[in-house]
């Protein structure tokens, strides 16, 4: 809780108002912000002083490692969060790539159980991972990406938290994964996931 706690107060001492042209809001912002937790010792960004909504947090974590596609299947384990992003974007409703409602189009576990080859067929890249890990191999490559501009087109929203990279020091597994933005008294708990956000910042709820 104190590193969350610290990053919040480096965000209100050395933030830089941002303004943000495609939510139409103003962020105080602070570059590169780094949170290390030993899980292995039960220390887990979860508890902070706000209210965190964790079991659709792991709804939510859960629905990425299945690949879920539409908000319905979300909203059928107990995750809200894609309702708004399926369905109340003008920009999306609007894109002919879209399905229909609830559609979310090709984001985060999409990406991550069926990235599209540009030579035909898909790479289901949890199951390399999980396959390498659970026999103890590190080929060095073991990542998750969500992040995939080719087909940024094609979804209801581009990724924030985007990549995962496991490694293998022994028997002993490490996790760091990358947020290219994250609101932080708002998701930050949320995405407890996340263990290095390098982008920052608080939305100004003033206007």
């Amino acid at each position: 809780m104190n590193q969350y706690l610290d990053l919040c107060q480096r965000i209100v001492d050395e933030g830089v108002w941002v303004e943000n042209k495609r939510t139409g809001k103003r962020c105080l912002t602070v570059i590169n912000a780094e949170l290390t937790y030993n899980v292995a010792d039960n220390e887990f960004p979860l508890i902070t002083t706000r209210k965190s909504y964790w079991k659709a947090a792991i709804a939510e974590l859960l629905g990425y490692l299945r690949g879920y596609d539409n908000a319905a299947d979300f909203r059928s384990i107990g995750c809200n969060t894609w309702n708004a992003n399926a369905n109340e974007n003008d920009a999306w409703l609007n894109n002919p790539h879209r399905k229909g409602e609830d559609d979310m189009g090709r984001v985060y576990g999409v990406q991550g159980r069926s990235w599209a080859k540009p030579d035909g067929g898909f790479v289901d890249q949890l199951k390399k991972l999980v396959d390498d890990l659970s026999q103890g191999n590190d080929d060095r490559g073991e990542i998750l990406s969500f992040y995939n501009p080719g087909e940024f087109h094609m979804g209801c929203l581009r990724p924030c938290m985007h990549t995962h990279n496991f490694s293998l020091l022994g028997d002993t597994l490490y996790l760091t994964s990358y947020q290219r933005s994250c609101d932080v008294p708002l998701g930050l708990p949320f995405f407890c996931d996340n263990e290095n956000a390098t982008h920052a910042r608080m939305i100004d709820v003033s206007h």
